[in-house]
């Protein structure tokens, strides 16, 4: 459960108590329910501390983005701010109380996927060939060491041959300003998307041979000076090989100049201002970001890209029950020559989609995206479980049914794309209406109909399950 429960009864008192210009005195800040997560990381992520002075008026505000800021941090199930104002009249002294309970962390998930496009064309036509099947696991541990540190592992083996291991630290130093991560991944697979014809990919497989392989290492480095605003820097290194019917045959481009490898590192900072209320299902607040990539740094010589991306986001709601967002996004790459096929993306990839076009890609050198949306909360409820869930973290779901409209439209640019691609170079557009379903805090499952400027139609399932 993850019930935001404050307890403000007593504002009004405040108000007759205390003038405009007074303020609360934080003498003590207790901590209760939290068994592994560190007191510093609970600390970090509040707007007030102990012995900082608030305004009255700022008193409220400031609760409930301290709540907000602890429950993105996806640690708890549920959190409860309250205060003692016993003390009040000694000079607006007051305790708080910050009761916390801490969510499930560990989620081991087993993999086992067909190569084939459904389960018919592997029994039948592949005769139920073991070879054509990944199998495999994968570890995600959420505060592993009570520090809000991630760790993940993973692995398959078939058809396709991967492992990963990454591991990230928020709270380097003492102040918790600095971040550390790296992540290491490698990969190979016997199926490969070459080329992207009427905006659709194409693949190449080889069921005997390994068409694609790839290794990738990255060292990310941030700082959080405050709360909201985060700055981070990549460094990154890749090295890919495809087979010599891609790289030769159905698309030189893939690396350019018919080579079938290529190396190359690859830099970046990031500068983001993440003032959300809640991440993955807003309501309220803003989000921009803006970054600079460079990927070839002259040490290989095989690859020479510049990109800049920016993306901007604002939640304003209105009523009790409605609220309206809009966003901008884009990137302008800096180096106006053709780029190798897999790093030419634009829309459809990532974040950068389109409602009405899920099964589209549009490749380019630029892009800018602009939506619009508007939700309307129909109820908000809790479901109890009780012992038909054993975790405890699980057992109370508050559950959110809205509705939702949005209107997209975006331009990629694309001036080495040939004319098979229809979708580049012109103006998309794409409605939708859907339903969705919003659990604990943020998970949040959906279904949409939508519409694009092709008169194509659809109704799609959305899934976005934090974990």
């Amino acid at each position: 459960m993850k019930v935001f429960l404050l307890t403000l009864f007593v504002l009004l008192s405040l108000a007759s108590w205390a003038g405009p210009g007074d303020s609360l005195y934080i003498q003590e800040v207790y901590l209760v329910g939290h068994k592994k997560t560190r007191p510093r990381v609970v600390f970090r992520e509040m707007t007030f501390g102990q012995g900082d002075r608030v305004a009255v008026a700022d008193f409220e505000q400031e609760v409930t983005r301290s709540y907000n800021n602890l429950m993105n941090t996806g640690l708890f199930a549920s959190a409860t701010i309250t205060y003692d104002t016993t003390q009040l009249e000694d000079g607006g002294r007051m305790a708080v109380i910050v009761n916390m309970r801490e969510t499930w962390y560990i989620y081991p998930v087993p993999v086992f996927e067909l190569a084939d496009r459904n389960f018919n064309v592997w029994w039948n036509e592949q005769e139920r060939s073991l070879d054509r099947v990944n199998v495999g696991g994968k570890l995600t541990y959420y505060n592993f060491s009570g520090q809000r540190d991630r760790l993940k592992l993973g692995f398959t083996t078939g058809y396709t041959r991967s492992l990963q291991a990454a591991y990230n630290f928020p709270y380097l130093n003492r102040a918790g300003s600095i971040g550390l991560g790296i992540e290491i991944n490698l990969l190979r697979r016997r199926e490969q998307n070459f080329l992207t014809r009427d905006n659709r990919q194409e693949f190449y497989a080889d069921p005997n041979n390994f068409v694609y392989q790839n290794a990738a290492v990255n060292v990310d480095l941030s700082y959080r000076r405050r709360i909201y605003v985060t700055h981070d820097w990549t460094l990154g290194w890749r090295h890919s090989a495809i087979a010599d019917t891609i790289g030769q045959v159905l698309n030189p481009d893939f690396f350019g100049g018919g080579r079938t490898e290529q190396k190359y590192f690859r830099i970046g900072y990031d500068f983001t201002n993440d003032r959300r209320d809640v991440r993955n299902y807003p309501w309220a607040g803003k989000y921009y970001s803006v970054g600079i990539a460079k990927e070839g740094l002259g040490i290989y010589g095989e690859r020479d890209g510049m990109e800049v991306h920016a993306d901007y986001r604002r939640y304003l709601p209105f009523g009790k029950h409605a609220s309206f967002n809009y966003g901008l996004a884009g990137k302008y790459s800096l180096i106006r020559t053709r780029q190798p096929f897999l790093e030419n993306r634009a829309i459809g990839f990532g974040n950068n989609g389109l409602i009405g076009y899920q099964f589209y890609v549009v490749d380019g050198l630029d892009m800018l995206i602009w939506r619009l949306g508007l939700r309307r909360e129909l109820f908000k409820t809790r479901l109890d479980l009780g012992k038909l869930v054993f975790i405890d973290a699980f057992r109370y779901i508050p559950l959110r049914m809205l509705v939702n409209l949005q209107f997209n439209q975006g331009v990629a640019n694309a001036p080495f794309v040939d004319g098979s691609n229809r979708l580049n170079n012109i103006l998309l557009t794409g409605v939708g209406a859907g339903i969705d379903l919003v659990l604990y805090y943020d998970m949040v499952a959906g279904v949409q109909y939508n519409h694009n400027h092709l008169g194509e139609n659809g109704v799609y399932l959305n899934l976005n399950l934090a974990f």
